[in-house]
């Protein structure tokens, strides 16, 4: 009876290990067994002659074509900057200058180019930083800073300054090359939760406390890897990316210490220059005493009067000094003030890093496009900027420089993090520290994704939404805590977020890519609805809208291999005849935009993009039928179209890494939902709008004219036909703000908005965008 209960035992054993092993096999993460094997390959042959001579022309024509100072890696912006009713191309050279260009013919306005000592990896903004009516441009810089200027080309004393991140100087002592665990899934692991279950009660029976001594706590139930960060008090070494707690567990995240050093340093940085105070006399307050010296020595006649003034008026100036309006040192706030500093050298230096026996703070760098929102719906608007942590070779190569670093290994320290800074005060909110790495791992915590911005829960409070290229996908919520499933891992994530409706359930949909060459879909809540794996790199985040003109919205996919895809948003599978192949790699978003001309009743868009075998594509979304425009260079950035030269068809502008930019005419009416003026069509719209949704100014409304009275009414026209149940969902809420309050009044799809009209004579913008 022993043997036989001793051998059912074995059985039950030898079934347990087997299940248990199988199921850590099958738990690895499928994003990362696969592979981008497309890549390997070779690309086909070019026939020129075939490729030019086309079957579905477009009749692009060459508007006009001027070149910037250096080479053009992120997407410029459209806008009107200077409110003359003339549409500006806002050009961000990779090297030293922020350039303008005027839309009708190309030429440099005056007062641009402005200088800058940093290098550019992000797209320009415009925000009223301060609230003087008039929108300055906003340009997020390499060595992280963010600067203004204004629309006279001048750069303002204002800016924001993204702090260091401290982290042990030894944190990575002892960790495996790879330290993250992908033995297991990243949610939703039974393994996971038995893990935690047994820590807490050995944590139990040694009477401690469990504690995360990081910048916040470690989550439980939503642990996608192990912790790659060290304890900052005890110095205990875990493995994994940094995870806060999430919403439903109490976060500790204490930025007091960061927040008060950066408070520290913008208050040294504004500090005024210690000189001579508006209209001061340093000799006027010892007139009286030194009077008799002077009359007993013989001065030369000069055209200076050394001696101090009479009493009567040298009060006569205190109406001017000492006074509560002007600071004790007269602090200069005008564009054109001599600030010697600017004559200094043109190369950015680093400033002195804070010596510390057992921590270091790495240099922040900002590699992506910010976003500007009122993420807490608080009425003030915040800037929320993705940070990558490190020490940057090129800069160090220098003796001098490696020398105040203390001889560290630089090559240790990578991190990434997300900055959110209120614009009212122009000071760090909070930060949220993510991923840290080292250099030479197989997977590295820059972040290279602009963020996205959108209120998944409907609570009024927009959620912000970014991948790592540690592989990452990471939620967080308007205080900075890590959603609940989140983050999700993938292979490195180089490309946006894409949130959309992208199965026409009229919902909210969250769309990733990696560097494996994965796409995956996800519901807010973090569950997988459809993933397809393209075997290439997919560079960045897909363009949403209805390409082939069957009713139905679809995704269109660049990659490295040079195809471009395009996808069903229903279930991902490859929409039919694509894909299509280019003869170089395609590393920009795609623009999706309407070429038909009047009359043309045609379905589907045009996919307009570049790729590396120098090549302008517009492939015909129904047939993938292309045309080509031989422009002879290559470009990551992405092609925008507006009606730029003040005429009434649409315009193409195409920048290149040759500093080029060109301006293309098509035969197409323009339309405002046709326009695409930046990669995400101001905060974070990556879907085509046009027979969409949308929310526009009807052409009566837009013209460039004169108002008169206290208001003045503006015809607006809402687009809204692909949601489900199909049709308009009136009422809608409208929203007219302005600097001081805002009003929120219901509107059907036409409706009459009034403004208010400003108190003096006046040139005025009016903005309008849509927000779901």
């Amino acid at each position: 009876m022993k043997s036989f209960e001793i051998r059912v035992l074995w059985i039950l054993f030898l079934l347990i290990s087997h299940s248990s092993f199988s199921h850590g096999e099958d738990s690895k993460n499928k994003f990362r067994q696969r592979g981008a094997t497309d890549d390997e390959l070779g690309y086909p042959e070019m026939d020129e002659d075939a490729l030019l001579n086309t079957r579905c022309p477009r009749n692009l024509e060459l508007r006009w074509q001027t070149e910037v100072s250096s080479s053009i890696y992120a997407t410029p912006l459209i806008a009107d900057i200077n409110s003359d009713g003339k549409l500006d191309i806002v050009v961000p050279s990779f090297v030293h200058y922020l350039e303008v260009l005027e839309g009708s013919d190309g030429d440099k306005m005056p007062g641009w180019p402005a200088f800058h000592q940093s290098t550019v990896h992000s797209s320009p903004l415009l925000y009223d930083i301060d609230k003087d009516g008039v929108r300055e441009i906003a340009l997020a810089t390499y060595n992280g800073e963010v600067i203004f200027f204004r629309v006279s080309g001048y750069m303002m004393t204002d800016k924001l300054e993204v702090p260091r991140r401290r982290v042990r100087k030894d944190w990575y002592v002892g960790l495996h090359p790879d330290p993250v665990d992908r033995s297991h899934p990243d949610v939703q692991d039974d393994l996971l939760v038995q893990e935690a279950a047994k820590m807490n009660a050995m944590n139990q029976t040694n009477g401690s406390i469990l504690e995360s001594n990081l910048t916040g706590s470690k989550s439980i139930e939503n642990h996608s890897s192990k912790v790659n960060l060290s304890n900052a008090e005890d110095g205990k070494k875990t493995n994994g990316s940094q995870i806060e707690d999430t919403i439903k567990l109490p976060t500790i995240v204490d930025n007091t210490s960061v927040n008060t050093e950066s408070v520290g340093n913008n208050e040294a940085h504004n500090r005024a220059s210690a000189g001579r105070r508006l209209l001061e006399d340093n000799n006027s307050k010892g007139s009286q005493e030194g009077s008799s010296d002077s009359k007993d020595k013989v001065q030369e006649a000069t055209v200076e009067n050394e001696q101090g003034l009479e009493v009567d008026a040298d009060s006569s100036f205190e109406l001017f000094r000492d006074s509560d309006e002007l600071a004790d040192e007269y602090s200069y706030d005008y564009d054109d003030y001599v600030d010697e500093s600017m004559w200094g050298d043109e190369e950015w230096t680093e400033g002195q890093h804070e010596k510390m026996e057992d921590y270091v703070n790495i240099d922040s760098h900002i590699l992506s496009t910010p976003v500007i929102a009122d993420i807490d719906n608080d009425g003030v608007s915040e800037m929320i900027v993705a940070v990558s942590y490190f020490f940057d070779h090129e800069y160090y190569d220098n003796p001098e420089h490696m020398k105040e670093l203390g001889g560290i290994e630089i090559g240790k320290y990578v991190a990434g993090g997300i900055v959110v800074f209120n614009l009212d005060t122009k000071q760090v909110k909070w930060i949220k520290d993510l991923d840290l790495s080292t250099d030479t791992s197989n997977f590295r915590a820059y972040i290279y994704s602009s963020l996205s911005v959108v209120d998944l829960d409907g609570d009024g409070n927009l959620d912000i939404l970014v991948g790592t290229s540690f592989g990452l996908f990471y939620v967080l919520d308007h205080h900075g805590n890590v959603r609940q499933k989140f983050p999700l891992e993938m292979a490195e994530i180089q490309s946006a977020v894409v949130a959309a409706d992208i199965n026409d359930d009229g919902k909210i949909e969250l769309v990733t890519t990696d560097t494996h060459g994965n796409v995956a879909a996800w519901t807010a809540q973090g569950e997988e609805i459809w993933e397809v794996h393209l075997k290439s790199l997919v560079p960045q985040g897909p363009a949403v809208g209805d390409v082939d003109g069957d009713g139905h919205t679809d995704l269109v996919i660049p990659t490295l291999s040079g195809n471009i895809y395009v996808l069903s948003g229903k279930d991902g599978s490859v929409v039919r005849p694509y894909p299509y192949r280019t003869h170089g790699r395609v590393m920009n978003q795609v623009l999706l935009v309407d070429l038909n001309k009047r009359g043309e009743k045609s379905k589907g868009l045009t996919i307009v993009t570049t790729s590396f075998d120098g090549y302008l594509y517009l492939i015909d979304g129904p047939t993938s039928c292309a045309d080509v425009v031989d422009i002879g260079e290559t470009s990551y950035s992405m092609v925008l179209a507006d009606n730029v030269d003040g005429g009434d068809d649409l315009d193409l502008i195409v920048t290149t890494m040759n500093g080029n930019v060109f301006c293309f005419s098509t035969p197409a009416p323009h339309h405002p939902l046709k326009a695409w003026r930046s990669t995400s069509q101001g905060r974070n719209n990556f879907a085509y709008r046009y027979n969409r949704e949308g929310v526009y100014v009807t052409h009566s409304s837009r013209a460039f004219r004169d108002e008169e009275g206290k208001s003045f009414w503006v015809e607006i026209e809402i687009v809204d036909k692909h949601r489900y149940p199909s049709g308009f969902q009136a009422p809608y809420n409208v929203t007219v703000s302005h600097h001081v309050h805002a009003k929120i009044t219901t509107a059907k799809s036409n409706s009459n908005v009034s403004f208010l009209s400003p108190f003096i004579f006046k040139y005025c913008q009016l903005f309008h965008s849509l927000i779901c």
